[in-house]
């Protein structure tokens, strides 16, 4: 049976973006992997986000450290994007005694790290970091599975305007 082609325009363009999304994620993955491993980190609180309701982190149960030139630690609600043409990264903060609740734009490279206090908010889930300790995690992955391609496809439901 002969493969068809997408008849519907809309179906075109749609695979058209997605093959220049991917094309995109790659390029930059290449060019900048010091800026990929940053929107790696920040792509992971965006998956854990993602889980919780109202994708939104409780106040006070996330902590963001930048190294910005006050050095700032932002209690953070919830990342609102990543714009890899910029290395930018876009925050919705709760208020402190420095800073008023609402909107940050960071440097992808000023994101230092990322914490939940013992003490916070609980929210449901217990964070794992970036790697696991488990028997199945030594065993060679399938290449489906990859974590890269997850992690690009976390990083590129995050990026905006592309």
């Amino acid at each position: 049976m002969p493969k068809t082609r997408p008849t519907n325009h809309r179906t075109r363009q749609k695979i058209v973006a997605e093959l220049h999304r991917e094309m995109a994620l790659e390029r930059f993955q290449s060019e900048k992997p010091q800026m990929w491993l940053q929107s790696q980190r920040v792509a992971k609180l965006v998956e854990i986000q993602e889980s919780l309701e109202a994708e939104a982190f409780p106040e006070g149960s996330c902590f963001l450290h930048a190294s910005t030139v006050a050095m700032h630690t932002f209690a953070l609600k919830r990342i609102t994007g990543i714009d890899l043409d910029t290395c930018q990264v876009t925050l919705e903060i709760f208020g402190d005694e420095e800073l008023e609740a609402g909107i940050v734009v960071l440097p992808l490279e000023s994101v230092e790290w990322f914490g939940f206090p013992s003490k916070a908010v609980p929210i449901g889930l217990h964070f794992e970091g970036f790697t696991t300790t488990s028997r199945a995690s030594h065993e060679t992955p399938d290449k489906a599975a990859t974590p890269a391609k997850k992690s690009r496809t976390v990083a590129d439901s995050v990026v905006r305007g592309r």
